[in-house]
């Protein structure tokens, strides 16, 4: 066969082939697989408030010197723990010293004088009644016996008052605790009343923590209250509130007993949980359900049943009333037992056709029943 005859054979074969019919298969798309959760409509959503206070010894006492002074003598450190009892410090008492002296022999000259008075006073008594003294000189004397009696009676006042000073010279623990800070230095002039040292007993502490007003009639005193202190979770037993609202904070204090066998540093900050229940209607989903809408919006996919047993998915927006790291409470155009895809949202789309996994028919919603207060 001549290559010009070939080329119209090739040419011919070439269009049967192509009037044959297309033999070809498409394979389906598989329908995706998707968990679910099942709606709860609720009438409340709670929000966790978080309020900080401090520990607090209840019998924290800054102790200072009643009269004035120069610090003389310092018995004890920071941190150091003390007796009830226990000399804290003392002051310079050589001034008191010498004004202690100084009235003794005023006292002791009154008496002197008070002495010799008495003794012309009965010899003058004894004169009168023979009639050789007149009345007027008895008179005298027992007017200058009254005086010197005065002087005496005011200068063992004085006497008494100069060992008070004297004893107040020293600073003394009026309990067992610890000494958290010391105010003064040895040489130095402290006035009346100024603090020395900062004095806290050993035992059970106090919170105290500031809440708002609005939430004290939410609030059940006998309920459990959750605290924590760097972390740790803390017991706390209610003890009361102030009768009026700090001006600064404008909050209330309230005052709870933390277990006495914590041990606590005065003014370490602790950290109170408390729950309020905020009035809405609302539904609780995972955050995984929701994918970012429009206008601020978020939306969830919820799942329309089908004739044939699937579902179709129909994003619904809805505004996110609450959340926290793993759940947020929603309310919008959803209802009681809606079913929404609760997590893998990236890969579906509006209207698409997909299967409730094999495995789980509806994930378990009573992880996501609310909390009541």
């Amino acid at each position: 066969m001549t290559h010009s005859a070939i080329i119209p054979t090739l040419f011919l074969a070439s269009l049967l082939m192509g009037c044959q019919p297309e033999v070809t298969s498409k394979a389906e798309s598989p329908v995706a697989q998707v968990q679910s959760v099942t709606l709860s409509m609720q009438d409340s959503y709670p929000i966790t408030h978080k309020f900080v206070g401090r520990i607090f010894h209840p019998q924290t006492s800054d102790l200072g010197f009643e009269p004035s002074g120069t610090v003389e003598q310092i018995n004890v450190e920071l941190g150091q723990r003390v007796d009830t009892g226990q000399t804290l410090a003392r002051l310079d008492i050589r001034l008191l010293q010498s004004e202690s002296r100084q009235l003794q022999a005023s006292l002791a000259q009154i008496q002197a004088d008070l002495d010799l008075v008495n003794t012309t006073l009965k010899r003058q008594l004894s004169l009168s009644k023979q009639g050789y003294q007149s009345e007027q000189q008895l008179d005298e004397l027992r007017s200058q016996k009254a005086q010197l009696t005065a002087q005496s009676q005011q200068l063992t006042a004085n006497l008494d008052a100069n060992a008070i000073r004297l004893q107040k010279s020293e600073l003394k623990a009026p309990y067992s605790g610890v000494v958290i800070k010391r105010h003064i230095n040895e040489g130095q002039v402290t006035g009346a009343g100024q603090p020395a040292f900062t004095l806290v007993p050993e035992g059970a502490v106090e919170a105290r923590i500031g809440l708002p007003v609005r939430l004290l009639s939410k609030l059940d005193p006998n309920s459990s209250w959750r605290a924590n202190v760097d972390g740790e979770p803390l017991s706390l037993n209610y003890l009361g509130q102030s009768a009026e609202v700090d001006a600064s904070t404008r909050t209330v204090t309230l005052r709870f007993a933390v277990a006495p066998d914590k041990r606590l540093l005065n003014g370490q900050l602790i950290y109170l949980e408390v729950e309020e229940q905020i009035a809405s209607r609302n539904a609780k989903v995972p955050l995984s359900a929701l994918t970012a809408g429009l206008r601020g919006l978020w939306s969830l996919y919820v799942l329309e049943r089908l004739d044939n047993g699937d579902f179709q998915v129909e994003r619904r927006d809805v505004r996110v009333l609450h959340a926290n790291d793993s759940e947020a409470w929603v309310s919008g155009a959803i209802v009681d037992d809606d079913s929404v895809v609760a997590t893998g949202l990236q890969r579906l789309v509006a209207g698409q056709r997909v299967q409730i996994e094999a495995n789980q028919s509806q994930l378990d919603t009573a992880g996501l029943e609310s909390t009541q207060l």
